[in-house]
């Protein structure tokens, strides 16, 4: 039976934060990570289409974005033109960005949409260079779902595809299941062969530490320690990640940092009751081949 949202208590030891972006203290890329995940990774009906994605692989990570907040937007030029979703999936040190656009039949919509996609990864690409270090390698792409009789763009998917970037269309007039979508990277013969096939929604995998924590835990308050005084600079042009994520109890935070200038993210932890957690989260960099790109670094504690 469907619980009424009146009903439903706050889940014990996650944050509850506001539903709002928060532009005084956060950057664009802070406010994306912290107010915009989608835990269940299902995205409700728009233009006829719907799409879930279930992550059936236990040594991956699969977090949903909604990227076009109507009342509270995440792209602050009304000018601009923004699209649906966007997913980030990570697994053997592949770091993987799909820009996901939901149209209907309507001609006017689906020529839009392009423009839409493009415009978002432009803007994704620039906030990455300023606010996440250089060596970070990842991939960008994007979907393109309508329904079966919808007009499709085609002559611009080829452009975009000519000059590096894929648009994969996918015609389905029911609930997609995206997981193979958005797992795996495209390429312009994708663009050729049959777009969609359709799996039977498969059993969700257990949900590693990390990605629980990134989908569901961001605070929306900044802990002010030691290591936030000897990291953290409230500068208006201020570059960079700072975000911090609740662990086990009120005591255990991790904080996500990214130095533009770095060669690596950083999870800086404070290891106390939380060490177990933080030797699970070791241990999953370590089987997701992210070694490379992630270091954990014992934080500085007040004394």
């Amino acid at each position: 039976m469907k619980q009424d949202n009146k009903t439903k208590k706050p889940k014990k030891n996650v944050p509850q934060k506001k539903n709002k972006l928060d532009w005084q203290k956060f950057n664009f890329l802070e406010n994306l990570l912290i107010f915009c995940t989608v835990p269940d990774r299902i995205a409700p009906p728009e233009s006829g289409v719907s799409f879930r994605i279930t992550k059936p692989e236990k040594d991956s990570v699969c977090i949903l974005f909604k990227t076009d907040r109507q009342k509270d937007p995440l792209v602050r030029d009304q000018k601009q033109k923004r699209p649906d979703y966007l997913s980030l999936f990570i697994q053997n040190d592949l770091l993987l960005l799909t820009i996901i656009e939901m149209k209907g039949t309507n001609k006017n919509s689906t020529s839009t949409a392009i423009e839409q996609i493009t415009t978002f990864r432009d803007i994704l690409k620039r906030e990455i260079a300023a606010h996440v270090t250089s060596k970070l390698k990842y991939k960008l792409q994007a979907i393109l779902l309508t329904p079966y009789n919808a007009d499709i763009p085609r002559k611009a998917i080829k452009e975009e595809a000519e000059k590096g970037f894929i648009i994969l269309p996918i015609p389905y007039d029911s609930k997609a299941e995206l997981y193979r979508y958005v797992s795996k990277t495209h390429s312009k013969e994708d663009l050729s062969k049959k777009n969609y096939i359709h799996d039977e929604q498969h059993k969700e995998s257990d949900c590693l530490l990390i990605e629980k924590l990134l989908a569901r835990q961001a605070s929306d308050k900044r802990k002010q320690d030691n290591y936030y005084s000897c990291k953290f600079t409230p500068a208006k042009d201020r570059k960079g990640i700072y975000i911090d994520y609740q662990v086990s109890s009120d005591q255990d935070w991790i904080t996500l940092l990214t130095d533009p200038q770095g060669k690596k993210v950083q999870l800086a932890y404070c290891s106390d009751d939380s060490q177990s957690s933080i030797d699970q989260i070791q241990e999953e960099i370590k089987n997701l081949n992210l070694c490379r790109m992630v270091e954990m670094v014992s934080r500085l504690i007040n004394s």
